[in-house]
């Protein structure tokens, strides 16, 4: 059954019941990156970075002015459409490539655009990596909580007072002090199961007969 146009009414409705809105304007751009499964797109108002299942909207400005990850998250995007990091798929087709674009950075004379690109690569990582750490089982509990030590204790100093300064040595080895000293009663628990290189060979040839079970399916 063919499905009806929302009319105008209901269009109205939508957009004053929704939750998040991020209206594309003359300005928007976007790149999708295959090999990374992650789009970056940016409006005049705002960055978003996004899997196939959430997405960070981040505004362009904040109380304390305009914002970092707005324009890290920009100009990250003006790099891979200004330089040459697109590769050839196997229908002709053209695709942006998260590697090749590191390459390109990479290699050339001045590192600048390399080092932004680094530096933001690294920011996404710390954002993305615990996104779906929360499970039931032992091993996904004790690194949330890990976790959530870590930032406690990296906090700690970074909050505390520097009349004297502080290197990046001083640093780690107050959080090392830190970390020891919020987990110390933390229970002993086993976490990772032993396992034996038979077992590993088993699970992976259980996930390769899985995929191709789900292939043939296709």
């Amino acid at each position: 059954m063919e499905q009806k146009k929302p009319t105008n009414a209901q269009l109205q409705s939508k957009i004053r019941n929704a939750i998040v809105i991020v209206p594309k304007d003359k300005d928007t751009v976007s790149v999708y990156f295959s090999d990374k499964g992650v789009r970056y797109t940016v409006t005049d108002d705002y960055a978003v970075i996004s899997t196939n299942f959430h997405s960070h909207v981040f505004d362009k400005v904040t109380a304390s002015g305009y914002s970092r990850p707005y324009l890290y998250t920009k100009q990250f995007v003006e790099m891979a459409l200004d330089n040459d990091c697109t590769v050839k798929t196997d229908d002709g087709g053209v695709r942006y490539s998260y590697k090749k674009l590191f390459d390109v950075l990479e290699g050339k004379e001045d590192q600048t655009e390399f080092i932004i690109a680094k530096m933001f690569d690294m920011w996404s990582f710390n954002i993305f990596q615990p996104l779906y750490g929360i499970e039931e089982n032992a091993a996904s509990q004790f690194l949330v909580y890990f976790d959530y030590m870590h930032n406690i204790a990296k906090n700690s100093i970074v909050l505390d007072e520097h009349k004297d300064g502080m290197t990046s040595t001083e640093f780690s080895k107050l959080y090392a002090k830190a970390m020891k000293e919020f987990t110390k009663g933390a229970a002993d628990i086993q976490i990772f199961e032993a396992e034996s290189d038979d077992d590993k060979v088993r699970k992976m040839s259980d996930s390769l007969k899985e995929d191709e079970q789900e292939e043939s399916s296709k």
